[in-house]
C-alpha cells in the first residue's frame, strides 16, 4: 500500500491531466468517458463549485452540471473527449480525493460495471470471453419450449388478461435500457414516444443504434416485446395494452454506469411512470439509491433484475425500494444463471423466454426468439404491476396506499409475494416467496392485501457461501449509508461494493474474466484504515486472489498441445545431441521417457508422497491414453483426460524449469530431456536471467520485463495498464506510472538489492488492450526505469534477432518468466471453454510450481508469423508450445541458437492449447515504433 502522500499526490496529477486533456462540452451523459457523481451536504453553488473545481484541476476545461432537478444535493462531473482508460481502483482514488478537497458526502466513478454479466451476448459474440465464460455455467442448453406464448401462460398473465381491464390498459411502464430498434413485433403504438428521452447522447430520441461490437446490442427492444408486445403478434406480452415509455440510458446492459441511469429513473418519475422495469445492475451508487427514493414516494412500482452469473443479488436489485426478481425456466426450476439471495421478492421465467431480437447483421429484420437472463423476468413482472394497476385503477390504488400510510411500491410488493404460488421444494430465502401468478394477484382484493411491515428486517441470508454472505452484508450496509464504528458508508460504500463484487469474481476461476479491472484493486486509504470486519474479510481473501487477469485468447480453432506428441521432423543442431528433445515416438517411447523423468522427479528432495502417487498414477494410465488421443488428434478427450496430456506433455519435453542462482535447478534440470542442451553455454543463460525482472505494483507480481537498451525495459501494453494510467483527448496520450512500480531481477523476485523503480512509459502500443486477445493490436510497452538503486547496476541489454524469417519458421526457442498463480486464461478447457479450477490443482499436484518466481521454459514455434487468422496484415505474431501461464505476460522469447538472441516478446496463451508471441523483427519492419525509439533500441530494418 501506498503511502497516503504518495497516493494523493498521483491522485491530483491523475486529475488534472484528465482535465488538460477534456476539450468542449457534451450533450447528455454518454457512455465510456471518464465522470464522477458529486454529493454535497446541501445544495451547492454551481459557480462556486466551478470555481473550486478549476482550482483543484488547474483547468476550466471540464463539463459541470446538475445530475437533476429533483436531486439538487448531486452534481455530475465529466471531462468531454477523456475516455475511460483509467483502472477502477485509479478512478475510485480520484474521487475519494475531490471528496476530501470537496467536503463532500461520496463522489463516485462512473467504472462501466460489469457485474450484470448478460448471457445473452452470446448470440452475437459467442466467442467474445464474457460469453465463452458464462456459457460454462450460466446459459442453459435446455430446448425452448414449442409455446411461444408459455412465459406469460407460466405466471397466469393470460388468465389475468380475463379480468376486467386487465390488459393494462393507460398504465405507463418505462424502462431504462439500451433504447429501441424497430421490429416487426413492435407496433408504434405501444411506445409513448413524447415521453422519451435518450440520457446518453441527449434529447428524445431512444434509438438504438445497434452498434457491432456492444455486447448486446437490442437488450431494449428484446425487454420491452417481453412487457408489452400486442395480442395479435407472435410473441405477446405481460400487459399487452400498456404503453412502454424507453428511456436510452445504456449502451451495453452489462456496462453499468451509476449517473445516466440516476438521471433516466428521475426522468420517469418526471413524465408520470406508473412502473419502472430495470434489466441492468451493477455495485452501490449513491445517485440512483437517492433516484429510487424518488420515484418510490412518487408512487411508482420499481421491479429490477437480480443478476446473472455472478450467484449474489446485484445493486439496485439489493436496494429496499426495489423488488428484485429472480429467474425459472419452464418446469419453474431455478434458472442456472439466476442470482439468488433474500433481498429476492419474487421468481418468474428466464429461461427460453421469447422475445423480439433485434441485431447489427440482421438486415433490418429482427427475429423471435428465445432469451435467457433475469432480464425477461423482470420484463414479465414490470407487465404484470401494469396489469394490476389497470384492473384496480391507478387512482383507486394509489388511494389505497395513502390510506394506509404506504408507497405503492410496498402495496405491490406484498400483494405480489402473497400471492406466488410455490412449487414442491421451493427455496424462500433463495428465490423469494414463489413464482409470480397474476391471476391471483387481480383477484386479490385490495382491501384485503395484509398491511406491509412498518419497518423490513433484513434477513439472514442463507443458503450462501461465507463468501457470498460477506457481500451480501457489503451491499446492505452500503445502501444504509451510515457511520458505524468509525466507518462512513455514505462516503466508501461505492467502493466497497466494488471490492466484495471484484473479490467474488476474482476469486472464483469460473468468473474471473468478469471483473472490470484486470490488475487486483487495491482500497484508497481512507477505506483500508477503517475498514469493519466484514470488509477486512473482503480484503483478506482479495489479497490471496489473482494479482492481473491476462486478455483471453478466443482463437477459433485451438490447437492442443496433444501436436507436440506427434510424430515430427528430427532436427540436428551443432553442439547438441543429434536426438533432440520431444519429437514424435511411439506411444512406448513416451512412456519410457515418460517413466525415466518420473523417477528422477520422484528422487528429488522436494517430492512428496502426493505429488509422486499423482505421477505414478499418470504414468499407470498413460498407455491408454495416448491410444485414446491419437484416434482423434486429442479432441475426444474430457477436461481430466487433457490435463493428463498436458502434464505428458510437460514431462517428456515441455518443462518449466526453475532458475536459481543464475542457473537452472540441477535436479530439475536432471529429471528432463534437456540437461545436454542446457549444458552447452550455460553463461549464455545465465546472462540471459540477468536481464528478465519480475514487474511489480506495491510489491506484487504483475507480470515480466526484460531489459532492451540503457535503462529500457519491455514488457507487454496489459502489463503496462496494470501499472500506469494512460490518459488521451485533445492532446497526445499522457502515461502515468504509479509511484509504487518496480521491476526486480531477483531469481526469486525477493529482496531490494536487484530491484529498480520504473520511472516512465516511453512507448506503448497504440490500442488499448481488452479483455481478448487481438492479433491486430500490439501489445508492447517500454519503461524507462532508474539505472542506479544504490546497491547494483542496471543490467546491459539483450541482443534481438534481426532477421525476420527467423519468426517465419519452426524453430525452437525458449521462455524466460515468472509464473503466476493461474487465473482463467490457464484454467479453461480449450473444447468446452468450461473453466475448471481442477486443471490447475491437477497439473500443480504433478509438478508443484513455485509461483512468482523466474523459470525457463524450453519450445518450439508453432504457428509462423502471419499464419494465424487475424494476423495477416502486420505478421508479426507467432505461437509456441512452452509452459507458460499468467505472469509470464512480458515475458522474453529467445532463439535457442548461441547467446540466446531475443526473438519475441510473449503476452498470451493457455494451458491445453498455445501461447502467442510477437516477433520483434516483424514490428520493427510494420513502422508502429517511432524512428527515435527504433534508434535508441538500437534496431535497424
Amino acid at each position: 500500500m501506498a503511502a497516503e502522500g504518495t497516493s494523493v499526490s498521483i491522485s491530483e496529477t491523475v486529475l488534472r491531466e484528465i482535465a488538460r486533456q477534456a476539450h468542449g462540452t457534451v450533450d447528455g451523459l454518454p457512455m465510456h468517458i471518464i465522470r464522477f457523481v458529486l454529493e454535497f451536504p446541501s445544495e451547492p453553488d454551481l459557480a462556486e463549485a466551478r470555481v473550486q473545481l478549476t482550482s483543484i484541476l488547474g483547468s476550466d476545461k471540464f463539463d459541470l452540471r446538475p445530475l437533476d432537478e429533483q436531486l439538487p444535493k448531486f452534481l455530475v462531473l465529466q471531462f468531454p473527449g477523456v475516455p475511460r482508460t483509467i483502472a477502477p481502483p485509479r478512478l475510485f482514488a480520484a474521487a475519494d480525493f475531490l471528496c476530501g478537497k470537496l467536503g463532500l458526502v461520496s463522489s463516485v466513478p462512473d467504472i462501466g460495471s460489469t457485474l450484470y454479466a448478460e448471457p445473452d451476448a452470446r448470440f452475437l459474440r459467442d466467442g467474445a470471453p464474457e460469453s465463452a465464460i458464462t456459457n460454462a455455467f450460466c446459459w442453459s442448453d435446455a430446448a425452448a419450449p414449442e409455446d411461444m406464448h408459455w412465459a406469460p401462460n407460466a405466471i397466469k398473465a393470460n388468465l389475468a388478461w380475463t379480468l376486467e381491464n386487465g390488459k393494462g390498459d393507460g398504465i405507463l411502464v418505462a424502462q431504462p435500457d439500451t433504447g429501441i430498434a424497430t421490429h416487426p413485433e413492435l407496433e408504434q403504438g405501444m411506445f409513448d414516444l413524447e415521453r422519451a428521452a435518450n440520457v446518453l447522447e441527449g434529447g428524445t430520441d431512444p434509438k438504438d443504434p445497434l452498434r457491432a461490437g456492444t455486447a448486446n446490442p437490442g437488450h431494449g427492444t428484446a425487454t420491452s416485446s417481453v412487457v408489452a408486445s400486442r395480442l395479435q403478434g407472435k410473441i405477446i406480452g405481460a400487459a399487452p395494452l400498456a404503453k412502454v415509455i424507453p428511456i436510452r440510458c445504456i449502451e451495453d446492459v452489462k456496462i453499468f454506469d451509476g449517473a445516466p441511469v440516476a438521471r433516466a429513473i428521475l426522468h420517469a418519475v418526471s413524465v408520470n411512470a406508473d412502473v419502472i422495469s430495470m434489466s441492468l445492475g451493477g455495485i452501490y451508487s449513491p445517485s440512483i439509491a437517492a433516484a429510487l427514493e424518488k420515484a418510490v414516494a412518487a408512487g411508482c412500482i420499481v421491479v429490477v433484475a437480480s443478476g446473472n452469473c455472478v450467484g449474489f443479488v446485484v445493486y439496485p436489485a439489493s436496494d429496499r425500494s426495489s423488488i428484485a426478481l429472480a429467474g425459472v425456466n419452464a418446469d419453474d426450476v431455478p434458472w442456472k444463471g439466476t442470482s439468488r439471495g433474500s433481498a429476492v421478492d419474487v421468481s418468474a421465467p428466464a429461461e427460453n423466454v421469447f422475445v423480439a431480437r433485434r441485431t447489427p447483421e440482421d438486415n433490418g429484420t429482427g427475429v423471435v426468439a428465445g432469451g435467457q437472463g433475469t432480464s425477461f423476468a423482470t420484463a414479465l413482472t414490470a407487465g404484470v404491476a401494469a396489469i394490476w394497476l389497470s384492473h384496480f385503477g391507478r387512482d383507486r390504488v394509489r388511494s389505497e396506499a395513502k390510506r394506509r400510510n404506504v408507497h405503492v411500491q410496498e402495496l405491490f410488493r406484498t400483494a405480489l409475494r402473497r400471492t406466488a404460488r410455490k412449487p414442491t421444494g421451493w427455496n424462500t430465502n433463495l428465490y423469494g416467496a414463489g413464482i409470480v401468478d397474476a391471476q391471483l394477484l387481480l383477484q386479490l382484493p385490495l382491501a384485503e392485501i395484509p398491511s406491509p411491515p412498518a419497518t423490513v428486517e433484513a434477513a439472514a441470508p442463507t443458503g450462501l457461501s461465507d463468501e457470498e454472505r460477506d457481500t451480501v452484508s457489503v451491499f446492505e450496509l452500503a445502501a444504509s449509508r451510515a457511520k458505524l464504528d468509525g466507518f462512513d458508508w455514505a462516503r466508501y460504500g461505492a467502493e466497497a461494493s466494488f471490492l466484495a463484487a471484484d473479490e467474488q469474481r476474482r476469486s472464483d476461476p469460473t468468473k474471473a474474466g468478469l471483473v472490470e479491472s484486470r490488475i487486483r484493486p487495491k482500497p484508497t486509504s481512507g477505506l483500508s484504515a477503517n475498514a469493519p470486519p466484514v470488509l477486512q474479510r473482503v480484503l483478506m481473501r482479495l489479497e490471496h486472489a489473482p494479482e492481473l487477469i491476462a486478455p483471453l485468447d478466443r482463437q477459433p480453432d485451438p490447437k492442443s498441445t496433444f501436436r507436440t506428441l506427434l510424430p515430427r521432423r528430427r532436427i540436428v543442431r551443432p553442439g547438441v545431441s543429434a536426438e533432440p528433445p520431444l519429437r514424435g515416438r511411439s506411444a512406448q517411447e513416451i512412456q519410457d521417457r515418460l517413466d525415466s523423468a518420473i523417477k528422477k522427479m520422484d528422487g528429488r528432495p522436494d517430492a512428496t508422497p502426493e505429488s509422486m502417487s499423482r505421477r505414478r498414477d499418470l504414468f499407470n494410465r498413460s498407455e491408454k491414453l495416448l491410444k485414446k488421443a491419437q484416434g482423434a488428434g486429442g479432441h475426444n478427450l474430457i477436461w481430466t483426460e487433457r490435463a493428463d496430456i498436458e502434464a505428458l506433455v510437460r514431462l517428456t519435453g515441455r518443462p518449466a524449469l526453475k532458475v536459481t542462482d543464475g542457473t537452472i535447478d540441477p535436479a530439475a534440470l536432471a529429471a528432463t530431456e534437456w540437461e545436454d542442451t542446457f549444458k552447452v553455454d550455460p553463461k549464455g543463460l545465465q546472462a540471459l536471467f540477468e536481464r528478465v525482472g519480475r514487474v511489480d505494483l506495491d510489491g506484487e507480481h504483475v507480470g515480466t520485463g526484460f531489459v532492451v537498451g540503457e535503462g529500457l525495459i519491455m514488457t507487454n501494453r496489459h502489463v503496462a495498464e496494470a501499472i500506469a494510467d494512460e490518459i488521451r483527448g485533445s492532446r497526445a496520450s499522457t502515461w502515468i506510472v504509479q509511484g509504487n512500480a518496480t521491476i526486480n531481477f531477483d531469481d526469486r523476485g525477493l529482496g531490494s538489492a536487484k530491484k529498480f523503480q520504473i520511472k516512465s512509459l516511453v512507448f506503448a502500443g497504440s490500442d488499448t488492450i481488452g479483455r481478448e486477445v487481438n492479433f491486430a493490436h500490439l501489445d508492447m510497452a517500454l519503461f524507462e526505469v532508474e539505472t542506479s538503486n544504490g546497491k547494483s547496476s542496471f543490467p546491459t541489454k539483450i541482443s534481438q534477432v534481426g532477421d525476420r524469417d527467423v519468426g517465419e519458421s519452426k524453430v525452437e526457442l525458449i521462455v524466460v518468466g515468472y509464473p503466476a498463480r493461474p487465473d482463467i486464461s490457464a484454467l479453461e478447457d480449450p473444447e468446452t471453454h468450461e473453466v475448471r479450477d481442477d486443471i490447475a490443482k491437477r497439473l500443480g499436484e504433478i509438478f508443484g510450481l513455485d509461483y512468482g518466481r523466474k523459470y525457463l521454459a524450453p519450445g518450439r514455434i508453432e504457428d509462423v508469423a502471419g499464419s494465424l487468422d487475424d494476423d495477416r496484415s502486420y505478421r508479426w505474431v507467432f505461437s509456441h508450445d512452452s509452459t507458460t501461464l499468467a505472469g509470464c505476460s512480458g515475458s522474453c522469447v529467445s532463439q535457442l541458437v548461441d547467446f540466446f538472441p531475443i526473438l519475441g516478446l510473449h503476452f498470451a496463451g493457455r494451458n491445453l492449447t498455445a501461447n502467442y508471441a510477437h516477433s520483434l523483427a516483424a514490428v520493427l519492419a510494420s513502422g508502429q515504433v517511432p524512428a527515435a525509439i527504433l534508434e535508441r533500441l538500437g534496431w535497424t530494418a
